[in-house]
């Protein structure tokens, strides 16, 4: 999942300050211990004095300014499942699952975590057995699994949809939904893999008569 522009860009100005400030204090450090080890013949002039506390001082300050962006960052992008989405959006998402299944007798699910611990297709699998999702019908069940604080996604169906589309289908659906998350429009971005997803469950497993909502939509 695409960070923001913003986002790239302050983490990239918090890692120069910190770089910058690390530097400067191991430079600092190599001078005073070599002058420690194999002291001068004469003493330092105040001129050198006054520069290495000024070195010392800047190294102090960059590595302050590098923790407090990268603390302002952690901040900004700490978010929980409970806090990513707002309740409109997730009824945006559940009106957006409840519209493309009215078309189809696949299901349609999305399943949010804090971070994974794997490639997220690996953790989506594992989801997508845990959730029960390989006991519907037709085998025609589709997750969306977010890993919201490592900003990754993942869009997988069972067999049953998998003998109707290729790979780049899955692509397509997680490139449409991550162009959307680069943005922040996280609602918009489910909502429309999931109008893409239904569509084409639509297209191979129409809704029957006797269809029933088998798994609950997140």
């Amino acid at each position: 999942m695409a960070h923001t522009a913003s986002y790239r860009t302050l983490r990239a100005v918090a890692a120069f300050f910190a770089a910058a400030g690390c530097v400067l204090a191991l430079l600092v450090a190599g001078i005073v211990l070599r002058e420690i080890i194999a002291p001068p013949e004469q003493t330092w002039s105040a001129w050198t004095r006054g520069a290495i506390i000024v070195m010392s001082l800047v190294a102090i300050g960059f590595c302050v300014v590098g923790g407090l962006l990268s603390y302002r960052l952690h901040c900004s992008h700490h978010e929980a499942v409970r806090t990513f989405l707002s309740r409109d959006d997730r009824e945006r998402i559940t009106a957006a699952i409840r519209g493309a299944e009215a078309q189809t007798s696949g299901e349609i699910v999305v399943h949010m975590v804090d971070r994974t611990q794997h490639m997220p297709t690996i953790e989506a699998k594992k989801a997508f057995e845990k959730i029960g999702m390989t006991r519907t019908r037709a085998r025609n069940g589709v997750l969306f699994y977010v890993a919201i604080r490592d900003r990754k996604l993942a869009v997988i169906g069972d067999k049953g949809i998998h003998q109707h589309v290729t790979a780049d289908f899955w692509a397509d659906v997680v490139k449409t939904v991550e162009v959307h998350f680069a943005d922040g429009r996280f609602a918009d971005g489910l909502s429309e893999g999931i109008a893409k997803v239904g569509t084409e469950l639509a297209r191979h497993f129409p809704r029957r008569a006797d269809d029933l909502n088998e798994l609950p939509d997140s």
